[in-house]
């Protein structure tokens, strides 16, 4: 099961990490307030004009002006058939930059490439599917792990490195015990997201009043989700959640590399042993 969900296994787990700091990137990279206040603010035709003259090249489509004297304006701008949103500073008369950078584009991609495989509904069913596979996977991991009472604590280092089949073993064996609960929480929480009306009506089955504000089971079911995205803390806990959204990608890795060894090399070296004693 491991190897069929290998390639499945590392896209989740890259762009999983690469969209941690899908919220912070759209706050660095979009600006949210003008460098200065200072002087008059362009309003109605004046600001248009100023628009005109700021994009020569364009023509200017629409001009919306936010409430808060502190926002930029936004300015929707045509060139050769094609639509571009801008930010623009109606105090000083330039322009500030994409609304919509190349950079959220293409973050916002890889979210739907995580989370429905670009594939809308279909794509998310398939991706609960594969989470349902993935708890499994985790599942009988955890129970393959044990060594025994007796070298049970071995199991949890590698000891030092070497390179040989055993150190492999035991990278793999080590980083799934420590990385198991959480693999595991960002398994059935993959599998929530895909088909929630389950769990939703468990919640509402146990609930002796579906008119109230509080539903049983529902605190439990949103640290969850908070633990899947990562939403508590502070940045360092989203750098952290970046780094250990790469673990599944490298139990893979290791787990591959124990397949080949184990399987593949050891059925090529039997061919070969077979050939070498006819000839």
């Amino acid at each position: 099961m491991g190897i069929a969900l290998g390639i499945y296994i590392v896209m989740i787990s890259v762009t999983g990490s690469a969209i941690v700091f899908r919220r912070e990137l759209n706050i660095w990279l979009v600006p949210r307030t003008v460098p200065s206040t200072a002087g008059t603010r362009l309003t109605g035709d004046e600001l248009l004009a100023a628009a005109r003259r700021a994009y020569p090249d364009d023509e200017v489509k629409t001009v919306r002006e936010p409430r808060r004297p502190e926002r930029p304006v936004s300015v929707t701008i045509e060139r050769d058939g094609r639509i571009n949103e801008r930010l623009f500073d109606p105090y000083a008369g330039v322009d500030m930059g994409h609304a919509y950078p190349p950079t959220l584009r293409f973050v916002e991609w890889l979210v739907d490439l995580h989370d429905n495989l670009l594939a809308g509904s279909t794509g998310r069913f398939v991706n609960g599917v594969a989470g349902i596979l993935l708890t499994v996977l985790f599942m009988t991991g955890a129970i393959i792990w044990w060594p025994g009472r007796r070298r049970w604590r071995q199991s949890m280092t590698t000891g030092p490195p070497e390179k040989s089949r055993r150190f492999a073993w035991r990278l793999h064996s080590t980083l799934g015990f420590w990385s198991f609960a959480l693999l595991f929480v960002w398994a059935i929480t993959a599998v929530y997201f895909a088909f929630p009306e389950p769990v939703e009506a468990a919640i509402d089955y146990f609930d002796s009043d579906l008119t109230d504000v509080i539903r049983p089971g529902e605190p439990v079911l949103l640290a969850l989700i908070q633990l899947h995205f990562g939403r508590f803390g502070g940045l360092w806990v989203r750098s952290l959640w970046a780094l250990l959204g790469l673990l599944p990608a490298v139990l893979f890795v290791t787990g591959f590399v124990l397949w080949w060894s184990r399987v593949v090399r050891r059925r090529w070296l039997a061919a070969a042993e077979r050939q070498a004693s006819v000839a």
